[in-house]
């Protein structure tokens, strides 16, 4: 039987047109896995760093106002209809139990919050949550979507597997997930302290849809660039079939194929290192390969020049608000943040939550100290008195409004104790009066005074100022009688 004649011209040909597949297919999955690692990483990085920022800016007493009541209704979590059983009679009237926790205030004004950074940093989703790990619970305390996409309070997850937060590791790593219900999304998760302990973990949702068309759109039109290369690669190959271009063509061959495996740094330099002394079209396909290398480094230069300008323009944007509010004497925040804090009560009122008072302390004989001692004195003094009023009202925000006005605003601890906490502030002024170790611009003097919010006088804020400050004026007046007498 006589064997079946191939040329070696059809054997080069073969050999050639499997080399420029392999180069080809090798090459496009290069691109496809470093862009896919780069992307992946940015948005991965993009949420951890939303999560946190958002973790520090809200507010955790409220956060934790809303996970108490979560979790009292929860209990031991062994009655819990988990949301699998999403819209079935036996969820709705278990969830039917947590209907009381959106009537609160602080869930009005959280959701609010997670709805204006949602904006703000253009993601998916900001909710909050919180793990029983013994029971492989996530139960959801708060979201920020909007309709039927919003879970609510109470919600619960069930999960066998993966990387769950809890106290002993309170951060875990962003996560990427394709489901057909989302899509792709990367989830990050941070947690929220309060007093040194975790109160809950913000979750961030961003959408990776349109990224990972772009990639998959960007891969195939590489791919079919590599496929044109290649037909032309193997047209040069049928006229040039010798020797001399075969290695050349398995250096390449095996640099693509190693191109990632190599070393995992972003930044690859393989074909850059590659010495082919060809004039012909091996050393343009080499030519080729460095110039793509080139512009994917470029690219991947851009992408991190660009995460450190956005991290510089975050961390710019932040030292600028805490300038605004941060009175730059004593460190505490200013009438500007005052400002706002009446809005919020404002809300409050109009919410229904109105239990709050003010307290107005005034540094006594500051224009006596500045002329008598010098402008630097009367710093001291006013910074005395402010850490005073700080360590006395330790619940309560206190507010520099004046060059000698402080106002604190009365909540929770703070407004039920008030009274025996101007006692303990009184008893403090007369001690620091009656130590002679202090100069006289530290024998600070202050006069104190407070209202809580009545309705039946009170209508806004600025109602209860008044009477605090009234109450104040009274007690300076008293003050000047007692040293009189």
């Amino acid at each position: 039987m006589n064997k079946r004649f191939i040329s070696i011209k059809t054997k080069l040909t073969i050999g050639v047109i499997l080399i420029c597949l392999v180069i080809g297919a090798v090459a496009v999955a290069s691109v496809f896995k470093i862009s896919g690692d780069i992307i992946d990483k940015e948005y991965c990085d993009r949420a951890e760093a939303v999560a946190e920022a958002v973790a520090y800016a809200i507010d955790a007493d409220d956060l934790n106002e809303l996970k108490e009541a979560v979790l009292e209704v929860y209990g031991d979590g062994k009655s819990v209809v988990p949301s699998t059983e999403w819209g079935s009679d036996e969820w709705n009237e278990y969830q039917a139990q947590y209907d009381d926790i959106r009537n609160l205030p602080a869930f009005s004004r959280v959701q609010e919050k997670f709805r204006d950074y949602q904006e703000i940093y253009d993601v998916e989703c900001i909710y909050s949550t919180t793990y029983k790990i013994k029971a492989m619970h996530a139960i959801y305390i708060i979201d920020g979507a909007y309709g039927e996409d919003e879970c609510p309070p109470g919600c619960v997850d069930s999960f066998d597997d993966g990387i769950w937060p809890d106290e002993a590791h309170p951060i875990v790593p962003a996560t990427i997930t394709n489901e057909e219900v989302y899509g792709w999304l990367v989830t990050a998760v941070y947690p929220v302290m309060r007093d040194g302990k975790i109160v809950s973990f913000i979750c961030v949702d961003i959408s990776m849809d349109d990224v990972k068309a772009k990639e998959r759109r960007y891969v195939l039109t590489t791919a079919a660039a590599m496929v044109i290369l290649t037909i032309i690669m193997l047209i040069i190959a049928l006229v040039y079939v010798d020797r001399s271009m075969i290695k050349p063509v398995i250096k390449l061959s095996e640099t693509a194929k190693n191109y990632c495996s190599e070393n995992r740094d972003v930044v690859h330099h393989a074909f850059e290192k590659i010495d082919i002394k060809n004039s012909d079209e091996i050393g343009q396909l080499l030519d080729s390969m460095k110039q793509m290398e080139t512009d994917m480094n470029k690219n991947i230069n851009s992408l991190v020049d660009t995460k450190v300008a956005l991290m510089e323009s975050q961390q710019k944007a932040q030292s600028m608000q805490e300038l605004a509010i941060k009175d730059p004497l004593t460190g505490i925040r200013n009438k500007t943040a005052y400002d706002h804090e009446v809005s919020v009560l404002e809300k409050d009122l109009a919410d229904g939550f109105n239990e709050f008072g003010l307290a107005m302390v005034d540094l006594n004989f500051l224009k006596k100290t500045n002329d008598t001692y010098g402008h630097e004195k009367g710093n001291i003094s006013i910074r005395r008195l402010c850490m005073l009023v700080c360590e006395v009202f330790d619940h309560s925000p206190v507010f520099r409004i004046g060059g000698d006005e402080f106002i604190v605003v009365l909540k929770f601890r703070d407004y039920k104790n008030i009274d025996s906490l101007i006692e303990d502030f009184n008893a403090r002024l007369e001690a620091v009066q009656a130590d002679d170790e202090l100069q006289p611009w530290e024998k600070i003097s202050a006069a104190i005074g407070y209202a809580k919010y009545d309705k039946t006088m009170d209508k806004t804020v600025d109602d209860v100022f008044k009477r605090a400050d009234k109450a104040m004026y009274e007690r300076k007046v008293a003050m000047k009688a007692e040293r009189k007498d």
